[in-house]
């Protein structure tokens, strides 16, 4: 009876191991580099552009940044606006409460806003933020302030 109550403990034992690894690897995961482009579903697709329409003082999300592992590499998503002073970006750095969703949980990252100040146009460009600029974006969306 003690050979199979030992034999037992070891099994349990090896199975406790391997949980305790998958649960180190999802959490690891989790802090994975990525980046999580909220604008899409707000975006009406036309036949010659993509348009963003929001109302004067509104305050979008268009995207969240993770600064996790292995890192950007030279490349880290960014946006700017052609008009700032109708519809500016602001970008801060901020932790998400929910698990694999970006920011991260574990290194955090940025979320970046727009928010329409006055009715008019502007052109927000997406791309690398340590190198963007009109001509070298990746995407262009127009957004329409009403």
């Amino acid at each position: 009876m003690a050979v199979y109550l030992k034999r037992y403990a070891l099994q349990l034992g090896e199975c406790m191991k391997n949980v305790s690894y998958l649960f180190l690897v999802l959490l690891l995961l989790q802090g994975c580099a990525g980046t999580r482009y909220s604008y899409t579903s707000l975006i009406e697709e036309t036949e010659d552009a993509s348009v963003l329409r929001v109302k004067r003082g509104e305050v979008a999300e268009l995207m969240a940044v993770g600064d996790g592992f292995p890192g950007w590499w030279g490349y880290y998503p960014g946006v700017i606006s052609s008009s700032p002073q109708i519809a500016s970006v602001d970008c801060t750095k901020a932790r998400s409460a929910i698990p694999f969703r970006e920011p991260g949980v574990i290194f955090g990252g940025e979320i970046c806003n727009l928010t329409a100040h006055k009715a008019g146009k502007a052109t927000l460009y997406f791309g690398n933020k340590f190198a963007l600029d009109q001509e070298g974006a990746k995407e262009k969306v127009d957004v329409i302030v009403e």
